[in-house]
Parts: structure tokens; sequence; C-alpha cells
């Protein structure tokens, strides 16, 4: 009895030591609506994201996995499964960085772009951030054509893509959150 208790106890302490983790979202310049992202992600994810303010790295010209690196070191504390940085790079630099085991991921928005049509870029970087969050918690892409987990090819792909997970994606990103200690918000009201 002893040691089942004991158990329970460790487990407890494990389980409280990683509750209410999240994700924290950055944003480098004031060009990036993080509000709305956060929203986006947080609704369509169904985890928390909390909102990390500005980032101004050392370098700017630095690689993206060097400005990544750097972020976590300067602003993840133990709340934070991950960070997530969003900015404009430039169109010479990749779309985006994503390595779990650092803990970070950074998308480039300005490969993003759609023509000055900022509607769609937001769109784009909310399926974006819940690509890279799937990928941060280590989940395959999935073949379902409906799903946001789908590989594309273009950026324009993007546009024809669903927003959300297919159903079986959600739940997996769920249950993998909550493994990990993420919080998961409350499901929205049905309608």
């Amino acid at each position: 009895m002893k040691k089942l208790i004991s158990v329970l106890v460790l487990t407890a302490v494990a389980f409280a030591a990683q509750a209410g983790t999240s994700f924290k979202l950055l944003s480098v310049g004031d060009n990036v609506d993080a509000a709305a992202l956060r929203d986006y992600m947080q609704e369509q994810g169904g985890v928390a994201v909390e909102l990390g303010g500005a980032y101004a790295p050392a370098d700017p010209a630095a690689a993206l996995d060097a400005i990544g690196r750097a972020a976590v070191a300067d602003t993840a504390d133990d709340a934070t499964y991950a960070v997530i940085l969003y900015g404009r790079f430039g169109t010479d630099r990749p779309q985006g960085v994503c390595l779990p085991a650092e803990r970070f991921a950074i998308l480039n928005l300005d490969r993003l772009e759609s023509a000055g049509d900022p509607a769609k870029v937001g769109r784009r970087a909310g399926q974006e951030g819940l690509r890279v969050m799937s990928m941060l918690l280590d989940m395959p892409m999935c073949p379902f054509p409906l799903c946001v987990l789908v590989g594309y090819q273009k950026t324009e792909d993007l546009d024809r893509m669903s927003g959300n997970f297919c159903p079986p994606c959600h739940e997996q990103f769920l249950k993998t959150a909550a493994d990990k200690g993420l919080e998961l918000l409350p499901a929205p009201a049905a309608d």
C-alpha cells in the first residue's frame, strides 16, 4: 500500500511540475499581429499559447536557427514548453526552422507573403503555427487532404488547404500535448 501511495504521490508531483506549460509566441518587429495568431492557434489547437511580446534578436542577420536558440535562452522559463517566433526575415531566407529538441520554431512571414493581402498572410501564418506546434510535439504529417498537417509544395497551396486539424490528428495533438504537460483549453461550447 505504501508503494502505491508513493507512486501516486510521485506521479502527482511530476504532473504538477509540468502542468500549466504552454507554447510562447514571440514576434520580431511590429508588423505581426501576435494576438490574432495566438487566438487562432488556441482556437484551432486547443492548447494554451502565451503571448511573449516583441523579441529583438541581438543579430538580426544571424541564421534563423541561431536566432531561435537565442530566443529560447532569453525568454523561456519553467512554464514554456517551446518558443514560436514570427517575423519578417527576408525572402532570401528559409520559410522557417523547427527544432523540437531545442524547443523552438521560427516562421518567416516574408515567405508567406501574398501580393499585399494581409488577411491571406495572417491565415497562412495561423496554419503554419498549427503545423509547427505539431512538429514541436513530434507529430508526423497527415495524408488526409483536408488536414492542416498534409504536405504541400508551394506557399500558394496553403490557400487551398484546411486551416485546422482533421479529427484524428486533433485528437492525437491534444493527447500528445496533455502527455507532455501542456495546458489544454476547455473545448468550445456546442451550438
